[in-house]
């Protein structure tokens, strides 16, 4: 209808009535377009709030593993720090709990953490919705953080394949079937963990007693639990440093919603 007008205003040289023509259709345009642009803000803030109520749901379930790990870790330790005291026991003192100790002392829990909806967004190319420069920098801070725990974590000391080496073969697979720990899952597929407490396994007095010998003998092997140690203790460091982080970005993100 407008350019019809317009049209006719140009045929009759009606200069001032094309000139209204155009300032109405350039308005009509400009107030299309400003309405798109704030449509497409409210949606893209709907969908910072999303991304921000995902990622610290995200950040629940990694404080969950992460509280798990930390006890894992700290059981781990335990079995170390037991199996240490035992190498300055005599031989004759030690039993089969000396065995389970030292082979329990060699766990490791593989690293993982759920990162689905941040890898979401950077896929997406879509970090800008989330919100201010700070929070995002955060963010990106925190997954970097998680990705370097990673790396820690991940770090096997060679006392696992040392022990593994010497400890007879009987010993260790009746400890990984009598004394391993249960693992399952919830009702949203996260792992669940119950490690095993006072378990004891059953060797006849002949391979139990060469068993025990060939552990305790094995060259070196106070020294490298003691590496182990600490190693445990770094470890259990890291995860304290990831968790309360995990903790701040999920208020942070929570107070942002």
């Amino acid at each position: 209808m407008i350019l019809r007008r317009m049209r006719e205003h140009v045929a009759h040289h009606n200069w001032f009535a094309v000139t209204i023509d155009f300032v109405i259709v350039v308005a009509g345009v400009f107030v299309g377009l400003q309405a798109s642009n704030w449509n497409q803000a409210r949606l893209d803030r709907a969908q910072g709030r999303e991304y921000r109520a995902m990622l610290a749901d995200d950040l629940r379930s990694n404080l969950q593993n992460l509280a798990l790990r930390k006890r894992y870790y700290v059981w781990v330790r335990s079995e170390a720090l037991k199996t240490l005291a035992a190498l300055d026991r005599p031989e004759s003192a030690l039993d089969s709990q000396f065995l389970v100790d030292a082979y329990q002392a060699t766990q490791i829990l593989p690293w993982s953490l759920k990162r689905n909806t941040y890898d979401q967004i950077i896929a997406g190319g879509k970090i800008g919705e989330l919100g201010d420069a700070a929070l995002r920098d955060k963010v990106s801070n925190y997954y970097v953080g998680s990705e370097v725990t990673g790396d820690n974590l991940a770090v096997i000391m060679p006392y696992r394949d040392i022990l593994r080496r010497e400890m007879p073969y009987a010993a260790q697979n009746q400890i990984r079937t009598v004394c391993g720990e249960k693992i399952g899952e919830n009702s949203r597929g996260e792992a669940m963990m119950m490690l095993p407490e006072n378990c004891s396994i059953r060797l006849d007095p002949t391979t139990l007693h060469q068993a025990i010998h060939q552990v305790r003998d094995t060259p070196g092997l106070a020294l490298d639990l003691n590496r182990q140690l600490v190693d445990l203790d770094q470890k259990l460091v890291s995860v304290d440093l990831i968790m309360r982080r995990a903790a701040d970005l999920q208020r942070t993100l929570s107070h942002s919603n």
